[in-house]
């Protein structure tokens, strides 16, 4: 058994928050940082996540132990069970995401949880069940970021037996023994049938985890690199398919965790995203964490499901400065960046700024008409964009795709008056 193995380095002061529930890991973690003398800027907070009725009984003995041991403490409460119908999520995900929330946002250097072996061995078959990459299968770091894991070397029996010889009190949460909950099922249905295979299952499972964390690190350093073509925007990011087609897990996780994803991304909702990389199941795919994914020719776009709106509007083509739906459009003798080149003496009266409708035709630059949508596709116009590109028409006869592409008949020639194009916001 080696307490604090991973705060050796820690004892000047810096300032350490310990997670305390009342449980019998966070109550022996509480007690033995409280008595590490190096380090002297500590405090307790303890999360009262509004599921059992005894919760709050629970912080006040957190809080009176800590008065006992000289330690602050500080009580937070959050509303577990309406986060979870809000959000469709488990109880076990929406405590989590919301405990975490309080963690993250306290003042201090690092937060010390409570996490042991048997902790760490469960989580692993978790995330194997779950179906997770093997990410999922290297268990728990003692240090993450802001996260130190003192105890992560001790066995829950190491604890019980500190806790007895040191007379280190505890309350026992009762949802501990419902086996409703995976990590409950794991503890108490699970593990005990595979130690009758073999007592030391647990021991097995922390070296499977240990030797795919060596070969995960030397991989991970490949996926930083790889990382670095990724452009993300606002909410969202765009993959270039080249990446994902690789099949690399790291990096996708790399990426979810850069947009803020909470829950577990399971390894079929990354193949799924593979698949659509190589224009295999459709060009998009829902993903059950609030985000979807879309082919977008050349590269894949994750950003939140929220719905994007379809603007359907009629605005006669003028010169200058003219408000749409979509942002502002200029049409001007004055050349802008990115802007397009056109004749507006070959605009046909009654010609409109608009979006598409069904039957709109187009014909190319340098000659050639086809069906509007059979040109967008050709160009790798993604589906979900389409609506929304301002066009220049009359009848279903389209003479510009402002940031696209003006018709042949637009085409300037020798002697013809040019305008410039372009959407000024969007």
């Amino acid at each position: 058994m080696t307490s604090e193995h991973n705060l050796e380095q820690h004892t000047d002061n810096r300032r350490y928050a310990i997670a305390v529930s009342g449980g019998i890991d966070s109550m022996v973690m509480l007690h033995v940082l409280a008595n590490k003398k190096e380090l002297r800027n500590i405090f307790a907070v303890t999360v009262n996540h509004g599921i059992r009725p005894e919760a709050q009984s629970d912080c006040d003995f957190v809080a009176d132990y800590c008065r006992e041991l000289g330690v602050e403490c500080f009580v937070y409460r959050v509303d577990v069970p309406s986060y979870a119908a809000e959000q469709k999520f488990s109880t076990e995900t929406a405590a989590r995401i919301l405990r975490y929330r309080v963690f993250d946002n306290l003042d201090c250097d690092f937060v010390c949880l409570a996490h042991n072996a048997d902790d760490n061995a469960e989580t692993v078959l978790m995330h194997i069940i779950r179906g997770s990459g093997a990410k999922g299968a290297t268990g728990m770091k003692r240090e993450s970021g802001k996260y130190l894991r003192p105890l992560l070397d001790w066995t829950r029996a190491d604890i019980e037996k500190y806790a007895e010889e040191h007379g280190v009190p505890h309350v026992e949460d009762v949802t501990n023994a419902d086996t409703r909950y995976t990590r409950n099922f794991i503890r108490h249905k699970v593990m005990p049938l595979l130690q009758q295979l073999n007592p030391a299952v647990k021991q097995n499972i922390l070296r499977f985890a240990q030797n795919i964390a060596d070969d995960d690190a030397r991989l991970d350093l490949q996926a930083t690199e790889k990382f670095k073509q990724i452009v993300f925007d606002g909410d969202g990011a765009h993959i270039p398919v080249e990446l994902l087609c690789e099949c690399d897990y790291r990096l996708l996780d790399k990426v979810f965790k850069r947009l803020g994803v909470h829950c577990d991304v399971e390894q079929k909702h990354i193949r799924a995203i593979f698949n659509l990389a190589q224009n295999v199941g459709g060009k998009m795919v829902n993903l059950p964490f609030g985000f979807v994914a879309y082919n977008d020719y050349g590269c894949v776009t994750l950003c939140p499901s929220r719905q994007t709106p379809v603007y359907r509007f009629e605005i006669p083509f003028s010169e200058g400065n003219v408000a749409t739906p979509l942002g502002t459009v200029s049409v001007s003798e004055t050349y802008l960046p990115d802007s397009l080149r056109a004749d507006p003496s070959k605009i046909p009266d009654g010609a409109v700024f608009r979006t598409r409708r069904e039957g709109d035709v187009f014909t190319k630059f340098g000659g050639g008409t086809k069906p509007l949508n059979r040109y967008l596709i050709d160009k790798k116009i993604s589906a979900r964009k389409r609506d929304n590109l301002l066009l220049i028409a009359c009848g279903n006869e389209v003479f510009a795709i402002v940031g696209v592409e003006i018709s042949e008949k637009l085409r300037v020639t020798d002697g013809s008056r040019t305008v410039w194009l372009k959407l000024l916001t969007n």
